[in-house]
């Protein structure tokens, strides 16, 4: 039952969301083990430490600044202002406010990836930022099509030197998303709000051999002692949409049939200087008609046949942007552009066991694609992208192609429309795809349609907009290659209602306030003068040499 004067200092955005993660629609005492209670009660779960820990935080940031870097004394000091008390939510959104050195402090990404597989299956709670993603496309006994998106997001809100003075354990120090969202083809797109629990409520928990990864009543684990698949994924959210209230409910096992696929240059996509991102993929992996079912409000489904499409990536100076922790690097960095931000990502499954990954990061030349909120769609956008191609043997190799974004299509809905209002942004809505030779001729060329018309957007916690969904592949005279997933990021503003959402003034002029500064024409001059300092321009060419990108 608890004790109601600790429950009380909940606010009930939090108490939504643990509730959420226990399959509730709304919360309840009474349903509630007096072992659960003890971690919703705890002392390092209370608003006030949360805002505690976030004010020391930034202290440190502004007592121990990164060199090569701009000030960002006011912007901390305007986040202590507000920050003496947070939820775990609020707490989790301020942190994308940070600047460049929110990097600083965890455990630095290598400079070569030495994957341990399926050990490394598990989550990397050292590293600022990791995500288990599983998407794909399915049958049921219906006879429809329908495609799932299953994803735990873990955040290390703090630094783990800093989580261990709290006396924080490495999963305390978590903020985990679920992301859970099914498309019936040709009818609706059904995604729950994102779900959002921290480490100290207790309800995260993982175990390995056999690996068992558990967000309240939601859960990854295998179905193997000693290996990651077969994999059971379960999970339940609720849609908000004023329009079509849903339900949605997934439990699929999913067995092997390819080895594991390293991302980029053998794992890194890149690493550099201790930063970057550690990422690997598993394809192909098929649908166990015995063991799998999903359910859309009363309906159950029985899948009968489905591919899906594994990834695990851990990171740190990704999201939000971050320096490298090697101090030219940090210089040298001062020389370049600030980062469009965001990316077009997609996976392809071809018949025959052929599979394609790819992406396509934003560079200064789609600006004019991004943001847009206007009452016409963007223009055709094209861009480069790169990837892996695995053929119907498991081999792999690195490809480049063209991408042309053809057809638009305007996101009006939200999940929860008070806590994350529609955006109306253009979103892409068409991809052409053309690779060369390196790629079998009759899926060279071919198109990404999605499996619904009303698009398939959602949103991050931390208030990052995407669009995600499954997809048919077609060639250009509309015969079915197979199926796929394709994502956008980076095409909205987050920043007003990430404010919100950090408990935050939503106003510009708190946003001007925030604004992380740029390097001045002074930083710039010294960070030249020190990279062309001859022993730093060698070092700096060694880095860059050493560097793993992905291509």
């Amino acid at each position: 039952m608890g004790d109601q004067g600790l429950l009380d200092k909940l606010d009930e955005e939090t108490k939504d969301n643990i509730a959420k993660a226990l399959w509730m629609l709304e919360f309840n005492n009474e349903e509630i083990s007096d072992e659960l209670f003890k971690g919703f009660e705890s002392e390092k779960n209370s608003n006030e430490n949360f805002g505690v820990r976030m004010q020391y935080l930034l202290r440190e940031k502004i007592n121990n600044p990164d060199s090569f870097t701009p000030n960002y004394k006011n912007v901390y000091e305007t986040l202590i202002k507000h920050s003496s008390s947070l939820s775990p939510h609020q707490a989790y959104a301020m942190t994308f406010f940070l600047g460049m050195d929110s990097s600083k402090g965890y455990k630095a990404i290598p400079g070569k990836a030495d994957f341990k597989l399926p050990q490394d299956d598990a989550p990397q709670w050292d590293y600022q930022l990791g995500w288990h993603f599983i998407v794909g496309s399915c049958m049921g006994d219906n006879g429809k099509e329908y495609g799932v998106q299953f994803m735990f997001w873990q955040y290390a809100l703090l630094p783990p030197e800093i989580a261990k003075h709290f006396g924080l354990s490495d999963i305390e120090n978590q903020i985990i998303e679920l992301h859970l969202a099914v498309s019936e083809a040709g009818g609706e797109h059904y995604r729950s709000k994102p779900i959002l629990i921290a480490g100290t409520t207790g309800l995260v928990d993982f175990k390995n051999n056999p690996f068992d990864y558990t967000f309240g009543k939601n859960k990854i684990r295998s179905l193997s002692e000693d290996r990651t698949f077969p994999m059971q994924i379960k999970g339940w959210g609720v849609d908000l949409d004023p329009d079509s209230p849903s339900e949605i409910e997934v439990d699929i096992t999913l067995t092997q049939t390819k080895e594991y696929l390293l991302q980029g240059k053998d794992g890194c996509d890149p690493c550099c200087g201790g930063v970057g991102t550690l990422y690997y993929s598993v394809p192909n992996l098929r649908v166990d008609p015995d063991k799998s079912t999903l359910r859309i409000n009363e309906e159950e489904i029985a899948l009968k046949s489905g591919k899906f499409w594994y990834d695990h990536q851990w990171c740190n100076g990704m999201i939000p942007a971050g320096n490298p922790r090697v101090k030219v690097l940090r210089a040298a960095n001062n020389m370049n552009e600030k980062a469009a931000g965001g990316w077009d990502w997609f996976m392809a499954q071809f018949k025959g066991n052929r599979e394609l990954t790819m992406a396509s990061v934003h560079s200064h030349d789609m600006l004019q694609f991004l943001n847009q909120t206007g009452p016409n769609p963007p223009k055709i956008m094209e861009a480069e992208v790169s990837g892996k191609y695995i053929d119907e043997n498991n081999n792999s190799k690195k490809i480049k192609g063209q991408i042309k974004i053809t057809e638009w299509i305007r996101s009006v809905k939200s999940q929860d429309p008070d806590l994350y209002p529609p955006t109306n942004t253009w979103y892409p809505q068409k991809w052409e795809f053309n690779f060369g030779e390196d790629i079998p001729e009759e899926i060279r060329n071919f198109v990404m349609i999605p499996i619904v018309s009303g698009g398939q957007s959602g949103f991050f916690g931390n208030g990052l907009h995407y669009s995600e969904g499954a997809v048919y592949l077609k060639d250009n005279e509309g015969n079915s290659l197979g199926r796929g997933f394709a994502e956008s990021t980076g095409y909205a503003d987050p920043i007003l209602n990430r404010l919100k959402l950090a408990g935050l003034p939503a106003t510009e002029e708190m946003r001007d306030k925030l604004e992380i500064p740029q390097p001045s024409t002074f930083l710039k001059l010294i960070s030249t003068l020190y990279i062309l300092w001859p022993s730093n321009k060698s070092k700096l060419k060694k880095l860059l040499t050493n560097c793993v990108d992905a291509l």
